[in-house]
C-alpha cells in the first residue's frame, strides 16, 4: 500500500472481520470510488450480505478523486473504477463501462437564500467539484440556459466534493453550487435557494463500474463474479428500502435515518434500474466527453460500452430463481 500513503483506503462493512486465512483464499478486488455517494450503495449491499464472499472474493473500496481513480485503474493498481463519464476512454484510454448506476443527473444547483434569481449569480463565486469534473460539464452546458456562461459570466471555485461544497455554501464562502443529496436536501431544508435540478435539463450517466480492456481479456472469470454480486446488491437496493437507508447511514456516516430515507427516494429517481442505458444516450454521453476533451474523431458505443457481462450475469441470476 505504499503508493496509497496519500489516499484514504476504506474497506467496506464486514471485510475487516474476514479472517487472514479466509482473504487469502480469495481473490482480493480493489474498487476506486469517487466519493461517498448512495450511488455506490448496491456495493455495500453486496458486501455486507457476503455475496462477493459467495463469488470468492474480498472486495476493499478505495476512496479516490476521479482523475486519480481512473489513473489507478489504467495503471492495475485496483481491478475496478467508477468514472461518471467516458472522457479517458472518449481520449483513446482502453477502458469499458460495464455497468451503470444512474442514468439520470442527479443534484440541483443552489444559491444563498438571498440570491433571489438566476441572473444574480452573474459575477458571484460558484462553487463545484473541478475543473473539467462531471459537475463542472453539467454547469458547462446548462447555465446558458439561463443567459450565464460558466467560464465568462461567474467565478468558477473548485471546492471539491458536495459535501465540502455544501459547508463552503454554509460558511458564505462560495454564493452557489451544483449539489447533491443529501447536501442539496439540508441546503432546501435551511432556506437556500434552488434554481433547477439537472436532471430536467440534460441527459448523462452518474458513477459506474469500468475495467480495463485488458483486465476483461485477462480476468473475464473474476469480471462475471464480481457482476453476478453486484447485481443481487443492486436488486436488493431497489426493492429494500429500510436496509438500503441504513447502509446509507453507515456509508456516510449521517445518524438521521428520516434524512437518509428521503435520500434513497430521491435516488431512486436517477437509478438505471438494470444498469443499462439505450444506444441513443450512449451516443449523448459519447459527443458529451468528446466536446469537453476536444475530441473529434468518430468513437463508436461499443468503444466505450461493454454491459455483456452484465447481461449474462442478470441472466445467470433470474435463471437461478435468486431473490433478493
Amino acid at each position: 500500500m505504499r503508493r496509497w500513503q496519500v489516499i484514504f483506503a476504506l474497506t467496506l462493512f464486514g471485510a475487516a472481520h474476514l479472517s487472514t486465512t479466509r482473504l487469502a483464499a480469495q481473490d482480493k478486488v480493489r474498487v476506486a470510488i469517487s466519493n461517498f455517494s448512495a450511488s455506490y450503495i448496491p456495493i455495500v449491499l453486496a458486501q455486507k450480505r457476503g455475496y462477493y464472499a459467495e463469488e470468492g472474493m474480498g472486495v476493499e473500496v478505495i476512496l479516490m478523486a476521479g482523475l486519480t481513480g481512473t489513473r489507478a485503474l489504467i495503471g492495475n493498481s485496483v481491478e475496478f473504477g467508477s468514472a461518471s463519464n467516458p472522457t479517458a476512454a472518449v481520449q483513446g484510454a482502453k477502458l469499458k463501462i460495464l455497468m451503470v448506476f444512474n442514468d439520470k443527473p442527479p443534484g440541483s444547483f443552489m444559491a444563498q437564500p438571498g440570491i433571489k434569481t438566476i441572473a444574480d449569480v452573474r459575477g458571484k463565486r460558484v462553487g463545484g467539484s473541478t475543473i473539467g469534473s462531471l459537475d463542472y460539464g453539467w454547469l458547462k452546458e446548462v447555465l446558458p440556459k439561463f443567459g450565464l456562461n460558466l467560464e465568462k459570466d461567474v467565478n468558477f471555485v473548485p471546492v471539491g466534493s458536495t459535501s465540502a461544497r455544501y459547508v463552503a455554501l454554509r460558511a458564505g464562502s462560495i454564493d452557489a453550487a451544483s449539489l447533491s443529496p443529501p447536501s442539496s436536501l439540508l441546503a432546501h431544508s435551511l432556506g437556500y435557494q434552488t434554481f433547477f435540478n439537472f436532471a430536467d435539463h440534460l441527459e448523462d450517466i452518474q458513477a459506474s463500474i469500468v475495467a480495463t480492456d485488458d483486465r476483461l481479456a485477462r480476468q473475464g472469470d473474476l469480471v462475471r463474479r464480481f457482476m453476478r454480486a453486484t447485481v443481487k446488491g443492486q436488486r436488493l437496493y431497489q426493492v429494500n428500502r429500510q436496509e438500503s437507508t441504513t447502509a446509507i447511514m453507515e456509508f456516510t456516516r449521517q445518524k438521521d435515518r428520516d434524512l437518509m430515507a428521503r435520500v434513497y427516494d430521491d435516488h431512486m429517481k436517477t437509478v438505471a434500474k438494470d444498469g443499462t442505458i439505450n444506444e441513443r444516450l450512449q451516443r449523448i454521453v459519447i459527443e458529451r466527453s468528446k466536446r469537453f476533451t476536444g475530441v473529434t474523431r468518430e468513437v463508436r458505443p461499443e468503444e466505450i460500452f461493454d454491459f455483456s457481462y452484465l447481461r449474462k450475469a442478470q441472466a445467470e441470476i433470474s435463471q437461478s430463481g435468486w431473490t433478493p
